[in-house]
């Protein structure tokens, strides 16, 4: 199995290149040197995608950003990794290590439990819904300023 590095980049032993794999294509592209690689992966792919799009989630729906910015937990990509960690069993992890081949994978749901109580404590729901893009996202329902209040303080009294 191949170690990855913070680029998500891998050396292929066997045909002596280093490799990275497009996850939103499965494509795998190869070069003789780490910097050949981080030139393709940059010019190639970063900033190509459409990021910033407008997602109509419908009445009463909030998105992660619109929550992490009332909430000032934190950005979109770190609620959905909070939910995605705290609604992920623990049986669905590898057993021995955290993918960093340091932290145990209780640690690394921990926060994201935490998350899920100081939601549920506050009665704020969430679920996946598909967008107009035909995208699985993350919402909050049932949110009001006394629940945002509630939950702000169940969040930094851990």
């Amino acid at each position: 199995m191949e170690r990855y590095d913070q680029n998500s980049f891998y050396y292929s032993i066997t045909e002596e290149l280093w490799c990275w794999k497009q996850t939103s294509t499965g494509k795998i592209f190869k070069a003789k040197t780490k910097s050949e690689l981080s030139s393709i992966k940059e010019k190639q792919f970063i900033g190509s995608g459409n990021y910033e799009r407008e997602y109509n989630l419908g009445d009463g729906l909030v998105s992660t950003e619109e929550f992490g910015k009332i909430t000032g937990v934190g950005t979109k990509q770190y609620i959905s990794l909070l939910l995605k960690r705290g609604t992920t069993p623990l049986s669905k992890y590898d057993k021995t290590q955290g993918g960093d081949g340091v932290h145990k994978p209780e640690g690394r749901r921990k926060k994201g439990v935490h998350f899920i109580e100081c939601l549920n404590k506050s009665k704020i729901s969430f679920d996946r819904v598909t967008n107009q893009y035909n995208t699985k996202v993350w919402v909050f329902k049932n949110i009001t300023q006394d629940k945002i209040k509630i939950f702000k303080n169940y969040w930094v009294n851990k």
